[in-house]
């Protein structure tokens, strides 16, 4: 018998060793960081090429911020829109060509709305162009170190050449806290006032994840759900960066428990190099996350395969008996004083805003969102001071702590805000009620 058939075999088996051998695209990546030393606590395919999605942003804030620090902008400065900033799509302020805002609005707007508009109007002050500006970024990846990231524009729209990683999006974030502390209170503002309007911060991290006080979220179809969260717990922070999620719930709940990972891990001095040696082991491009359903024709616009993807929930393990575990048990824990254990003792609130009529409107949108649960306590819109201006708020009192919890969870659900907080008093304000309600200083929880 001929040896060629055993050589070809051979041939064949070592072509597929090296096939099977050869790097696939993660499904997922993450990072988690110790803030205080660099060094990498937890990373699942951090140096994956990936699309950043709107934590480009990070990037567009950092160089604003680097403009304020040496005297290029100021907080109060005018900035106007032009044509090319009003025409981007959503998520976006609403600006129309020739509107003007301030440096600091606009800022607000991107950290808290993730406003396309806002981030081309900074873009195009500080660059000229977009495309400079874009530049600009990709130089500045440079400087700190972040070698796999490039950027086509200031928003983290959809581009083949609009590619980051979580380790690069972590070094940016660890230098943005670093070199620019006294502005890093922009990522952590729970809500945005403009033109009459309160809008909730679109980091739902902030509210459910107790040590967390920033960052940023971004999506696309190509990313999926990404989100970059900073928290601090007992003086020590991390930074955690998870791409590529296949929803926004998805995202909050598996960074959460990256974070109690994180901590645990930190706890015992599980510590790796430093984020900045991380290094890419291929140069393949970035996997495009959600190219099923709903996103298939972007998926075929970037040259992806409609078909190639399938849901599978991400799920980290977080440690046992977690932070927000134990939160939880010692809340069922508490003993309740004579007062709570009559019930009607908890207050649900909403945003603040600076006219009536909008607090109505949000009130109706609560109804709506609630069901049969609106029918439960005292629904009403009260008159509060709030930052020393007055303001309107819609609120639900006489209820039990239980209720309060799943009207948040409910509202929250539909991305409104929502605080609940113990009732001191029986301030209750009546369903619809008129506007000379006692006011009172707004209880965050």
């Amino acid at each position: 018998m001929s040896t060629l058939p055993k050589t070809l075999l051979a041939l064949l088996s070592l072509v597929c060793l090296m096939l099977q051998s050869q790097p696939v695209f993660a499904r997922y990546a993450a990072i988690v960081i110790d803030a205080d030393t660099g060094r990498v606590v937890h990373e699942t395919e951090a140096a994956q090429r990936w699309y950043p999605a709107s934590l480009t942003k990070v990037m567009t804030i950092y160089l604003t911020l680097s403009a304020l620090e040496n005297g290029r902008l100021r907080l109060t400065d005018t900035l106007f829109t032009s044509k090319h900033a009003a025409s981007q799509p959503q998520s976006k302020l609403g600006l129309r060509t020739g509107q003007s805002l301030t440096v600091e609005q606009a800022i607000m707007a991107v950290t808290t709305r993730s406003a396309n508009d806002a981030a081309v109007v900074l873009a195009e002050k500080l660059g000229g162009s977009e495309s400079n500006f874009a530049a600009m970024m990709t130089q500045q990846a440079r400087n700190l170190g972040m070698n796999n990231s490039s950027f086509e524009n200031a928003s983290g729209l959809p581009d083949d050449g609009q590619i980051s990683s979580a380790r690069d999006l972590a070094l940016l974030s660890l230098a943005l806290i670093r070199n620019f502390p006294q502005h890093y209170h922009y990522f952590s503002a729970t809500e945005f006032a403009y033109k009459g309007r309160v809008m909730p911060n679109t980091n739902r991290i902030l509210k459910s994840y107790p040590d967390a006080d920033g960052l940023k979220t971004g999506f696309t179809c190509g990313s999926g759900y990404n989100l970059i969260a900073s928290a601090k717990r007992n003086g020590h922070r991390l930074i955690g960066v998870l791409l590529g999620a296949h929803s926004s719930g998805e995202r909050f709940e598996q960074m959460g428990n990256l974070l109690d990972m994180g901590f645990a891990n930190s706890e015992k001095g599980l510590f790796g190099e430093h984020v900045s040696q991380l290094k890419d082991y291929s140069a393949l491009p970035p996997p495009f996350q959600l190219s099923s359903n709903r996103c298939a024709g972007s998926a075929e616009h970037m040259g992806a395969d409609s078909g190639s993807s399938r849901y599978e929930p991400i799920h980290i393990n977080a440690p046992y008996n977690s932070r927000r575990e134990k939160l939880t048990q010692l809340a069922r824990a508490k003993p309740q004083n004579q007062n709570q254990s009559r019930g009607g003792v908890w207050t649900v609130s909403m945003s603040s805003h600076p006219k009536k009529i909008d607090a109505d409107v949000n009130l109706q949108r609560a109804r709506n969102a609630l069901g049969p649960l609106a029918k439960t306590g005292r629904a009403g819109v009260i008159k509060t001071k709030y930052k020393g201006s007055t303001a309107w708020q819609a609120q639900w009192t006489g209820l039990q702590q239980g209720d309060s919890q799943d009207f948040c969870r409910k509202l929250r659900a539909k991305h409104m805000d929502c605080s609940s907080s113990p009732q001191v008093r029986q301030t209750l304000a009546a369903a619809n009620g008129p506007s000379k309600s006692k006011s009172r200083t707004r209880h965050k929880s």
